[in-house]
C-alpha cells in the first residue's frame, strides 16, 4: 500500500514514544521520536513504545468490524456497514469500517518490524542500552502478526512505497509461524534476568506465542476447507507447553492478564468508541451458564466493564491480549482432543476457571464439550476470539443472513480492503 502506510507511518513516528504513561506503554519516556532520529540509540525505548502503539491502536480498529460480525456484539445504530457485518457479510472488501482498520493495522505491523530491525542493529552494534527494548519490538512484532492471521482472510505486507504481493489465504498461517519465531527471539532475552520487568515479558510473551500455535491449529481446519470440522477440537504440544510455563511463571498470580489500557486522543480503542461512545454497535445479552442456571456473572462483569464510562470515558476500554485463563483453556482444549477424550483432566483445568469466581464446579455428569465451549466463550469475551470458535463449533448467530458468507462458508474472514486494492499494483482494477 504505496500512499497509506507512508502517510500513516510518518505521523505516528512523530508521536512514536507517546506521552509518559504507565497503561499501554511498559515504560515511561516523554520524549517524541521523528524518522531522523532512528538511527541514534538513545531513541530505542521511544522507537519500541512508537511500534507498541500503533499495534494496539491497530487491534482496537481491526475488532470494531471483527466483532460486530459475532455473537458478542450487534448493531443497533445507523450506518449500514455495520448493518452488513452484522448480518454475516465479511468478506465485503468495500465496507467502510473494515476499510478503516486497514491503514491501521498495517501500519502497527509497519512500525513493528520497524523497531525490530532498528534494535536489532544497535544491538549487534552494541549500543543498545536496555535488550529489554528488543524483546519488546519482538514481542509487539509477534503480536501484530498473530491478530492478523486470526482476523484477515488474506494480507499484504508492504514496505512504504515498496508494494508487497497478497500472501494468500492458504499461506496466511505462515504469519503465526513468523509470529512464533519473533517470540522466541524475546523470551530468549527475557528469560535473562529474573527482575519484575523480566518475568512480565516472559508471561506476556509466553502467552502470546501459546495463542499463536493454538490459532494456527483453529485456523487449519477451517482453511482451505470452509466447512465445519467434524472434530473441532486442537491440541498443540508448543501451545500446551507455552501455557503451561506461562502459568508456572505467573505463579501465584492466578489470574493473570496482559490487558491493553488505551489512554489518549491519539491512541484510543475503535471498538470501545463504537459501543460506548457512538453506539452503533451493543454488547449482546450474556448466555446463561449451565451449571448456574444464571447469565455467566463473568460475562456480564466484562461488559459491564468494558462500558465503564467512568472508568475509561467513552473510547478507552481495555483489550485482554492473553491471560491465564486462556491458558487453562488451551491446556484442556488438549485433553479433550485425544483420540481417548480425557475428560477428567479437561474437567479440572475448567473448574480452575470457574473457581476463580467462585463459581458451581462441573460435575461428571455435565457434558464436557458443552462445557468446555461455554467456559472458551465466558473467558475470552470481547477478546477478538469468537469468530473462529463459531465457525469451528457450528455455531450461527441469529442476526446472520442464511445467504452471507459467515453463515455458508465458515472461516471466511476480513478482507483485503479497497483502499489496498486501488493503490497496490498487484491486484487486478
Amino acid at each position: 500500500m504505496k500512499s497509506n502506510i507512508t502517510h500513516v507511518c510518518l505521523v505516528l513516528l512523530a508521536f512514536s514514544a507517546l506521552m509518559g504513561c504507565e497503561g499501554v506503554l511498559d515504560v515511561k519516556n516523554p520524549n517524541s521520536v521523528l524518522e531522523s532520529d532512528l538511527s541514534n540509540p538513545s531513541a530505542a525505548t521511544g522507537i519500541v513504545n512508537g511500534a507498541n502503539g500503533t499495534v494496539v491502536r491497530g487491534i482496537g480498529y481491526v475488532y470494531a468490524p471483527y466483532e460486530a460480525i459475532t455473537d458478542e456484539v450487534y448493531w443497533i445504530g445507523s450506518r449500514d456497514a455495520w448493518n452488513q457485518l452484522d448480518k454475516g457479510d465479511v468478506s465485503d472488501f468495500n465496507n467502510e469500517f473494515t476499510d478503516a482498520s486497514w491503514p491501521f493495522i498495517t501500519a502497527g505491523r509497519y512500525m513493528a518490524d520497524k523497531s525490530v530491525t532498528l534494535l536489532e542493529g544497535f544491538d549487534a552494534a552494541a549500543t543498545l542500552v536496555n535488550r529489554l527494548d528488543l524483546a519488546r519490538a519482538y514481542l509487539y512484532a509477534g503480536l501484530v502478526r498473530v491478530v492478523i492471521a486470526e482476523t484477515f482472510s488474506d494480507f499484504v505486507i508492504s514496505d512504504k512505497t515498496v508494494v508487497g504481493a497478497p500472501i494468500g489465504e492458504n499461506n496466511m498461517t505462515t504469519l503465526f509461524d513468523q509470529a512464533v519465531t519473533q517470540l522466541g527471539k524475546g523470551l530468549t532475552i527475557a528469560q535473562t534476568g529474573t527482575a519484575a520487568a523480566n518475568l512480565e515479558l516472559q508471561r506476556k510473551i509466553l502467552g502470546v506465542r501459546a495463542r499463536a500455535q493454538h490459532s494456527k491449529a483453529v485456523r487449519q481446519l477451517l482453511i482451505p476447507s470452509k466447512t465445519t470440522p467434524a472434530n473441532p477440537y486442537v491440541s498443540v504440544a508448543g501451545a500446551t507447553a507455552d501455557a503451561t510455563a506461562m502459568l508456572a511463571v505467573t505463579g501465584t498470580a492466578a489470574d493473570y492478564k496482559w490487558k491493553i489500557d488505551y489512554f489518549s486522543v491519539t491512541l484510543f480503542n475503535e471498538m470501545a468508541w463504537e459501543l460506548v461512545g457512538r453506539s452503533e454497535l451493543q454488547i449482546e445479552r450474556v448466555p446463561i451458564d449451565a451449571i448456574t442456571g444464571v447469565r455467566d456473572t463473568r460475562m456480564v462483569a466484562d461488559s459491564t466493564d468494558f462500558k465503564n464510562v467512568a472508568a475509561y470515558a467513552d473510547r478507552y476500554s481495555p483489550i485482554t491480549i492473553t491471560s491465564a485463563r486462556e491458558m487453562h483453556l488451551i491446556i484442556a482444549e488438549s485433553f479433550l482432543a485425544q483420540a481417548t477424550v480425557d475428560s477428567a483432566n479437561a474437567r479440572t483445568r475448567l473448574n480452575t476457571l470457574r473457581a476463580l469466581n467462585t463459581l458451581t464446579a462441573i460435575a461428571a455428569t455435565n457434558d464436557i464439550f458443552a462445557s468446555f465451549k461455554h467456559e472458551r466463550r465466558a473467558n475470552t469475551f470481547l477478546q477478538g476470539k469468537r469468530l473462529m470458535d463459531m465457525y469451528r463449533f457450528g455455531v450461527r448467530d441469529a442476526r446472520w443472513t442464511s445467504t452471507l458468507p459467515a453463515y455458508t462458508t465458515p472461516g471466511t474472514l476480513l478482507p483485503v480492503t479497497i483502499i489496498e486494492r486501488r493503490a497496490n499494483p498487484n491486484y487486478p482494477k
